[in-house]
């Protein structure tokens, strides 16, 4: 009766919220779960939707079983509670009268299921039983939420006041491209978008503090229309005065940064009007010096105490900089994990030390050293470092990079084995833009490099002599373009991203004899995704093309080859999926194991679903959150890599077709992929007993379709293939 009078009242307070219609109180000895959940008379809205902003929850055998195993996993049994169910009522109302449904009707009832027989029994029994003896018992529920949405209310009219002193360019700014159209359907989140629109452009023309006093939205039940009038106190507009930079007392043992590599990070013009994104911008550069814990940007205003309000206009405030430093040094062990560029599994173990500060110019000094545990043919160590200088130029920081690698190799042929020693030396800035949601990155780099290799026959224990890979010391120019719309880095769901890779071996310098690796190589690639329904990142189709191609400038000299590898491979997880890594390529060279040494050209493409396998309206439980970031994937790859004497053609492609499974984390995705042949152009090429034989695909070769080959197994056909991030 309470909850009853409860709804009635607050169905006069919202002017057309009816009361419920109630089942039976429950009595103390029966509980009634929640066996599901009907919407009824939503048109407008879905009901996955509506069930997200209710409280009112059901859950699965599977998820009381793992709540029963362990109380952080799953779901308990959910009940009805009178109490939040009429919560829930509102809610809804609420939710329609937001979206311009302001006759919306909402009611809920309980459709109780026919009890068991047992349940039968065990009230039979409680009837004539003392309270103290009666045996409690579980009912099921069916909660319908009955909705009248009645018809969508238009905006009929839409003011601003308050903007009257307002020079009139500003006023025809704020007025120009007004968001809400009359004879639109009313929405308060639209209403919202167009208050903080208006105080955005007020905030880029110098209105730092300007204020919404009320919004008023009057309903028209007769013409189903409404009139909606904001009304504003702009304050005054104000311009940027001296900046002062302050540090955190507390924080004052772990030293300090230049002021002029602070100021070089600031968009702050003394005398200018103020502009809100000048702020935002100069904040988010003073962050990317990496040094500070804690950064700000605001304005002094201790001196408009003094001033009254009607001579506050046109005054120049200081700025303040508030600066937190961050703990200076680290050293951290750790352990690495990733995919090398002939798209195999890598694993291993590092240390690295970091000084975020080493002069005092927020300049940044790294040194790591690796070891590499997997894969078991290849050993590698790794000693390097880089010294970023992070204030040459505002966001063009300058990069050194110095590294010594020792490498040894079984190759894929029988048991030869290349050992090898690379020492790098670069130079390069990494320059960074952002407008909007494009962010354009170019990374240029110059390269010294100097590899020394032989080879050994692990059988005989002695050295062969060889060509193949000769020593070399190379003079290398490089550097990547990429422009990205994507949402987000390592998990996108919508946006593009167009990338180019460029390097050039430069055969300038002959030191001691030895010759420099002398190419042109052209890597340009294209990415989209497309969210796929109305909830973000639940089901994505992601599509990707890539081209690339190798230039020999010295193709009748051996000793100037491009470096092994630098070289494109075809197969593995982040290339044809339905192929181990290096094991695919197109040339007239019929050695065994051709295809591992790579090739000269390139073309990819690849197109991606990837939908979601659980989808839960509001994700409460520990379980739900786990569960909500498994995407079950289906892909198909097309392509292959051809040698420099081979002329890309489709009728060379390889084509796969599979499915996986992924789980997105904070540090990009963990997959395992199951890749098919769907299309073979040279079975004989990977059915090697040992599968490490791989042999090239002879030009014009006759291939296969999966459904019409023989196969003597299932690794045949298929590839597995497991890897961290997302195959692109």
């Amino acid at each position: 009766m309470l909850r009853l009078l409860k709804a009635i009242s607050l169905s006069l307070l919202l002017g057309s919220l009816p009361a419920g219609l109630w089942a039976q109180r429950p009595s103390n000895m029966e509980k009634r779960e929640v066996a599901s959940i009907r919407f009824m008379g939503d048109s407008a809205i879905s009901a996955l939707e509506l069930e997200s902003i209710i409280a009112t929850r059901t859950s699965s055998g599977f998820e009381r079983f793992l709540n029963a195993v362990n109380s952080d996993w799953g779901t308990p049994r959910q009940f009805i509670d009178e109490t939040t169910l009429g919560e829930d009522t509102i809610k809804l109302f609420a939710y329609y009268r937001d979206r311009g449904y302001f006759d919306a009707h909402v009611s809920d009832t309980l459709h109780e299921a026919p009890p068991s027989p047992e349940i039968e029994k065990i009230k039979e029994r409680n009837a004539f039983l003392p309270p103290s003896k009666k045996v409690p018992y579980i009912l099921e529920d069916t909660v319908f939420f009955r909705i009248k949405e009645g018809k969508s209310y238009k905006v009929q009219g839409f003011t601003f006041e308050g903007f009257e002193r307002l020079p009139m360019d500003l006023q025809d700014k704020i007025t120009a491209n007004i968001g809400i159209k009359q004879h639109s359907q009313y929405s308060k989140l639209a209403l919202q978008l167009e208050i903080v629109r208006a105080k955005q452009i007020l905030a880029e023309n110098g209105y730092p503090f300007s204020l919404l006093t009320y919004t008023l939205v009057e309903p028209d039940t007769l013409r189903k229309s409404v009139t909606i009038s904001l009304r504003f106190k702009t304050g005054p507009r104000i311009r940027i005065g001296r900046v002062k930079i302050m540090y955190d007392t507390a924080y004052s043992s772990l030293g300090y940064v230049q002021e002029t590599v602070i100021r070089r990070q600031l968009d702050l013009d003394s005398g200018a009007w103020y502009k809100g994104s000048d702020f935002s911008e100069s904040m988010h550069d003073v962050s990317r010096l990496g040094t500070f814990q804690y950064q700000n940007i605001s304005l002094d205003t201790s001196s408009f105490a003094a001033v009254p309000d009607s001579l506050r206009d046109g005054m120049a405030l200081p700025v303040i900089v508030t600066l937190r430093m961050r703990q200076l040094q680290e050293v951290l062990p750790g352990v690495d994990l990733g995919i090398s560029a002939q798209n195999q599994v890598i694993a291993g173990v590092e240390l690295s030390y970091t000084n975020r500060n080493i002069f005092n110019d927020a300049d940044n000094l790294t040194l790591h050293v690796s070891y590499q545990l997997y894969p078991l043919t290849q050993h590698r160590e790794n000693i390097g470092g880089d010294f970023t200088i992070p204030s040459v130029a505002k966001n063009v920081p300058l990069i050194f990079s110095g590294n010594y690698t020792y490498n040894d190799q079984y190759s894929d042929i029988s048991t030869l084995q290349y050992f090898e020693r690379t020492y790098v030396a670069s130079l390069g800035p990494n320059i960074i833009f952002h407008e909007s949601l494009l962010t354009v990155s170019i990374t240029p780099k110059g390269s010294f490099q100097y590899v020394n290799r032989d080879y050994r026959d692990t059988s005989l224990g002695i050295r062969i002599d060889t060509t193949l890979l000769p020593k070399q010391f190379n003079t290398i120019l490089s550097s990547d373009f990429t422009f990205n719309w994507t949402n987000d880095l390592l998990n996108p769901s919508r946006g593009s991203f167009m990338g180019l890779s460029f390097q050039w071996a430069l055969p300038i310098f002959n030191i001691s004899g030895l010759p420099s690796a002398a190419y042109g190589k052209l890597t340009p690639q294209f990415k989209t995704f497309i969210n796929l329904g109305t909830i973000e990142g639940r089901s994505v189709l992601g599509f990707r093309l890539l081209y690339g191609q190798i230039f020999l400038t010295h193709p009748d000299e051996s000793n100037r080859d491009v470096l092994i590898e630098n070289r494109y491979f075809g197969g593995g997880t982040n290339s044809l999926r339905g192929w181990p890594a290096r094991s695919l390529l197109v040339s007239n060279n019929a050695d065994s194991g051709r295809p591992y040494y790579g090739g000269y050209k390139a073309f990819e493409t690849n197109l991606e679903w990837r939908v979601a396998l659980f989808n839960y309206p509001a994700e409460i439980t520990a379980m739900q959150q786990f569960l909500s970031a498994t995407r079950l994937a289906l892909f198909i790859d097309a392509g292959n890599v051809f040698d420099k004497d081979v002329a890309i053609a489709p009728k060379d492609f390889a084509i796969a077709l599979g499915t996986g499974i992924r789980y997105n984390t904070l540090f990009g995705a963990v997959r395992l992929d199951f890749g098919f042949k769907l299309y073979d152009p040279y079975p004989e090429g990977t059915l090697n007993k040992d599968r490490n034989h791989y042999l090239a695909i002879p030009p014009n070769s006759t291939g296969v379709w999966l459904f019409q080959r023989k196969w003597t197994g299932f690794f045949d056909i298929c590839n597995i293939e497991f890897a961290f991030g997302q195959a692109f």
